[in-house]
């Protein structure tokens, strides 16, 4: 029976939900779609040579779907399969275009550091405001990419839901979370955790909560972690009228390396999430979507 409260599929004759715990009501067997046809009679039955009596005859029930064997798994999935009529479709044009700007910003990044540390060995003022100039143009840079990244990080929110998981955080907070203060700080990497666990290719659809606990690489947090001390000492970096004395240089320093070497690491998480969602979705998109057999770049499923 299903557990009126989350869809899920409890034995017969359980009295709660294995998954919310609800209390479960005993649903009274449906009644028959019209009369029964009348059965042979037994002289026609036992007579050699008759015919069957013409149908039709009442169908046995239909089994019960298999029993989860993974603790947690969604199985089967509740109605309403794909909120929003999401369909997969590949991120590596987004992945793409993350890559060109974070190179920039690291290139521009890059470039602001050196005059920074250039400027407070040699206590050039001159050289500082350059540095401060190139450093300010590296945070229009971050505001492109930082609208890439919204863009990509709900695409691959919403590239899941074909394959049925039960996720933490979903596409309204794989937008959301860069905006609400504090969590802005946390959220999204979790969001782009929770999507390469939710890729693993030995999990098999529908993946449930199959995902909790799996490993991520470190290079997630490191690229989130650099990025953000990074732009905060950069911002140090950049002279101001008040500024007395050219170490500011090192801050700019030590603030434009860390975003630099924060981007390389990005472009690596970017693509290696994208290239191993589309591989995911090459194993297993022909089981959720039949009609859909990718080859070469992943196509829609579903329209």
């Amino acid at each position: 029976m299903y557990c009126p409260r989350c869809g899920a599929w409890s034995a017969q004759g359980a009295a709660f939900c294995w998954k919310c715990g609800g209390a479960l009501t005993q649903q009274p067997p449906a009644p028959p779609a019209g009369p029964a046809s009348p059965g042979p009679s037994p002289a026609a039955a036992s007579s050699p040579g008759t015919p069957p009596a013409a149908g039709p005859w009442p169908q046995p029930p239909a089994p019960p779907p298999a029993w989860p064997q993974t603790p947690y798994a969604s199985y089967p999935p509740p109605a309403g399969a794909l909120p929003g009529n999401w369909f997969y479709l590949s991120a590596s044009g987004l992945a793409t275009a993350i890559t060109v700007f974070a190179a920039l910003a690291a290139v521009v990044y890059g470039i602001g550091a050196a005059l920074g540390l250039a400027g407070a060995l040699a206590d050039d003022w001159d050289t500082l405001d350059v540095s401060g100039d190139v450093i300010a143009f590296g945070f229009l840079v971050l505001i492109v990419l930082f609208i890439e990244l919204i863009v990509w990080t709900r695409r691959i929110t919403g590239n899941l839901l074909p394959f049925r998981p039960v996720l933490e955080l979903g596409t309204g907070w794989a937008v959301g979370s860069w905006f609400v203060p504090i969590i802005s700080y946390w959220f999204p990497l979790r969001i782009w955790n929770q999507a390469w666990r939710a890729t693993t290719p030995t999990i098999a659809p529908p993946i449930g909560w199959q995902w909790k606990g799996l490993p991520v690489p470190a290079t997630h947090l490191l690229a989130w972690v650099a990025f953000h001390v990074g732009v905060v000492v950069a911002s140090i970096g950049v002279p101001t009228e008040d500024d007395t004395s050219t170490a500011i240089g090192y801050a700019g320093f030590i603030g434009g390396t860390l975003v630099t070497v924060s981007q390389v690491l990005l472009i690596m998480v970017v693509r290696n999430l994208t290239a191993r969602q589309d591989a995911y979705a090459r194993q297993y998109l022909p089981l959720v979507a039949p009609v859909v057999t990718p080859v070469g770049p992943i196509q829609r499923a579903g329209g």
